[in-house]
C-alpha cells in the first residue's frame, strides 16, 4: 500500500525525527518494537497486520536504521522509541492509549473512537505472560491510559485485528476467538498457546507464518518482496 502523506516533526535532543502518518481515517497503530533484531516470526506478524490494517496507518517505533528499508514496505519505521516520542511532545498524552494485558480497564468502542494512536507492544508472547508490556512501556508512560482487550494473550497481529474489528463494527458484537491453535504436520503437532480471532470460523493467523513454523524458512514470495 502507498503512504498518503507524512507529517515530519523534529525535536531535541539531537536531530531525532518522528514520522506520524497523515491520510489515515482509522486510529494509527504504533508498534513499539521490543525484540532483539527482526526475527522472521515477528516480521511475518508485522507484514500480516499491515496487510489488513493498512500500511498508511501503521508506525513501527524503536527500529534500528538497518531495518528501515524492510519495514518501510509495511508501515512507517521510526528509530525513536514511543517513550521518546511522547516525552518530547510529538504525541500528546490525551491522543494515545496503550494495549496492556495487565490493565484493569477493558477497551470499549467509545474509548477507541476518541483515540488517535494505539500503542501495541512488538513483543513475541511468552507463556505464561511475563508482563513485559507493563515493564517496558506502560510503567514508563504513566501519563498514557492503558486498556486490556480481554483476559487472553493475543499475538501482535491478533491484537491489531481486535482493534480493526472493533473499529469496523463499532463494538465487539459477533466477535469470536479461540484459545490455542495446533498446527499438524504429519505426526508432528505444534501448539501455539495464544488467543486468536476467528474469521469465517477459522483462526486468524498468517499462512506465511504457518509455512515458516513448519519449514523454518520464510516463503519465497516474501523473500522476493522484501529484497525487491
Amino acid at each position: 500500500m502507498v503512504i498518503n502523506s507524512l507529517h515530519i516533526i523534529r525535536f531535541d535532543p539531537g536531530e531525532a525525527i518522528a514520522m506520524i502518518p497523515g491520510g489515515c481515517s482509522k486510529p494509527v497503530i504504533i508498534i513499539e518494537h521490543l525484540e532483539d533484531g527482526l526475527s522472521p516470526w515477528i516480521l511475518l506478524e508485522y507484514r500480516h497486520l499491515s496487510g489488513f490494517y493498512g500500511s498508511n496507518c501503521v508506525v513501527f517505533t524503536n527500529i534500528p536504521e538497518k531495518y528501515h528499508r524492510i519495514l518501510g514496505r509495511y508501515g512507517i519505521p521510526v528509530k525513536e522509541s514511543i517513550i521518546e516520542i511522547i516525552n518530547n511532545g510529538v504525541i500528546k498524552p490525551g491522543e494515545a492509549i496503550i494495549l496492556d494485558p495487565v490493565s484493569p480497564r477493558e477497551l470499549t468502542y467509545d474509548i477507541l473512537s476518541r483515540t488517535k494512536y494505539i500503542v501495541v507492544g512488538g513483543i513475541l508472547g511468552d507463556h505464561p505472560p511475563k508482563k513485559r508490556t507493563w515493564e517496558l512501556i506502560s510503567s514508563r508512560l504513566k501519563s498514557i491510559e492503558s486498556y486490556n482487550i480481554g483476559d487472553g494473550q493475543y499475538s501482535i497481529d491478533g491484537a491489531v485485528y481486535y482493534i480493526y474489528y472493533m473499529y469496523l463494527n463499532k463494538g465487539m458484537e459477533g466477535y469470536k476467538y479461540v484459545d490455542g491453535v495446533s498446527i499438524r504436520d504429519g505426526d508432528r503437532i505444534i501448539h501455539l498457546p495464544f488467543r486468536y480471532p476467528l474469521v469465517e470460523g477459522k483462526p486468524f493467523i498468517s499462512s506465511d507464518l504457518i509455512y515458516y513454523i513448519l519449514n523454518r524458512r520464510i516463503p519465497d514470495h516474501v523473500w522476493k518482496e522484501i529484497k525487491g
